[in-house]
């Protein structure tokens, strides 16, 4: 866990914390475009998961650019590295496919003085054929899980359920305070929708940049590690991890733990070993999980019932 803010006598706006792995083909775009929306007080910080590809080498350290080369893949992780060494007020969770129009630094930073209680912002995020993919969301339980919506693209700044991770920028103090994406949900998968739900918990939100713009491949790295039925499992595992880990309404947990066995029987006849194999590898950590909700709590200064009141009214 996070514990303390690194020190450094520069003064950095803001840190855009790059996650590389293997990731050649799309490296160098991605930080080229970056470096056209830097101002002159941020800095690039480029994570690399051990890469085999020799795309590590391919980006040069600078006055504005930092490379830290990991010894073995963490995955989405290793981005809590990068937040380790960063010294701007804010930080920025980025994938290594993604390219970011000019003005995207400056957008999303913008959205932090909409509030006094902004946690975190999204970038608008559209694929490779120019549609979007979803980045404003509601969020809302149902059958005793948490599940969000896509909405349409706003062009006024609305909230947010979720920081899409590879693609917004944090408070940093407040990241670290709530401590980051929990390693809890290795190897990947839901993680920024756990951190996202932290924070609206302890009483902060979320915002949407509707003129902040990242062009995103997805999945560049994750479906060379693994297979399409290993990523569905790390989705059902975690789904089941957020609700141990954060969930504190007593009907809300009753409603979860009555409806496992059913969820589980249904999987199994239909074959949805990604489902069996997600709940038991969450079964796994039911230790771990008892540790990472003490610590949870710590932070909660709202019910779920307002939290999930209040992200299921967005629109």
């Amino acid at each position: 866990m996070l514990t303390q803010l690194p020190t450094s006598t520069k003064r950095v706006r803001a840190s855009l914390i790059v996650l590389n792995f293997n990731g050649a083909e799309v490296l160098g775009p991605c930080i080229d475009s970056l470096r056209r929306a830097l101002g002159d007080n941020d800095e690039i910080i480029i994570v690399d998961n051990a890469s085999t590809d020799g795309s590590e080498q391919l980006v040069m350290p600078d006055e504005h650019v930092k490379v830290l080369r990991l010894p073995t893949n963490t995955f989405i992780f290793g981005l809590n590295e990068g937040l380790a060494i960063a010294n701007g007020n804010y930080v920025a969770f980025l994938n290594n496919d993604i390219v970011v129009e000019p003005g995207f630094v400056e957008a999303c930073l913008e959205r932090f003085s909409d509030t006094e209680d902004v946690f975190a912002v999204c970038a608008r995020v559209l694929d490779g054929n120019g549609d979007e993919q979803g980045s404003r969301t509601r969020g809302f339980w149902k059958g005793g899980l948490f599940f969000y919506q896509s909405l349409q693209h706003s062009e006024s700044p609305t909230d947010c359920f979720f920081a899409v991770g590879g693609q917004s920028f944090f408070d940093r103090e407040r990241l670290i305070e709530l401590g980051s994406i929990d390693p809890l949900l290795h190897p990947m998968y839901h993680e920024d929708i756990e951190l996202s739900y932290r924070a609206w918990k302890r009483g902060w939100r979320i915002r949407y940049a509707p003129t902040a713009i990242a062009h995103h491949v997805g999945s560049h790295s994750s479906k060379r590690v693994f297979t399409p039925m290993q990523l569905r499992s790390f989705v059902r595992q975690n789904e089941y991890l957020i609700v141990w880990k954060n969930v504190t309404d007593i009907r809300l947990l009753l409603e979860h733990f009555l409806l496992v066995l059913p969820r589980l029987l249904c999987a199994v006849a239909a074959r949805d070993w990604a489902t069996v194999v997600g709940f038991g590898r969450a079964l796994r950590r039911v230790r771990s999980v008892h540790a990472a909700r003490s610590r949870a709590r710590y932070h909660m200064k709202r019910t779920d019932a307002a939290v999930i009141a209040e992200v299921s009214s967005i629109s």
